[in-house]
């Protein structure tokens, strides 16, 4: 197969992996105010990170055991839709894959946002993490359109 790697497309996927290392670190960020998880922390906010190790924690109130561990599962897609994207990008540098999987994962993490975070819920890290999936997707279209470009 023939390698087709331009200076754009190489500028395409190095925006793209930053991108993607700024959305992983967002995970350590403020996420989501807590009333969206649980009533009794109405005043604070959580980060992807504390729902992931709140997996199997004990707060004496069944339900909201419950809760923690569904949304602590669900938040786990927060990390790992970064993860598969910057792999991606980092190992695919021969083919296109590259960037329809950044289109995928992009989608797949401003669907999340809005499934899990809600639009009332909203903090620092998942509003910039959903300006960032979107710039994403717009590399990764871009990425697509420049591969077939002929300059060197």
């Amino acid at each position: 197969m023939l390698k087709i790697q331009n200076k754009s497309t190489k500028r395409i996927r190095v925006v793209q992996i930053v991108l993607f290392i700024i959305q992983i670190f967002l995970t350590s960020e403020p996420y989501v105010w807590g009333g969206a998880i649980l009533t009794q922390y109405k005043t604070s906010s959580f980060t992807v990170l504390d729902m992931i190790t709140n997996i199997g924690a004990s707060t004496g109130n069944a339900e909201s055991d419950q809760i923690l561990s569904v949304m602590g599962i669900c938040y786990t897609l927060f990390l790992i839709i970064p993860i598969i994207a910057l792999g991606f990008q980092l190992f695919d540098r021969e083919y296109n894959l590259k960037n329809v999987v950044g289109i995928i994962c992009s989608f797949a993490g401003v669907i999340c946002i809005m499934l899990f975070v809600g639009g009332n819920f909203l903090c620092l890290g998942s509003l910039i993490a959903l300006l960032l999936y979107l710039v994403s997707a717009f590399m990764s279209v871009m990425g697509i359109f420049a591969r077939y470009l002929k300059t060197e």
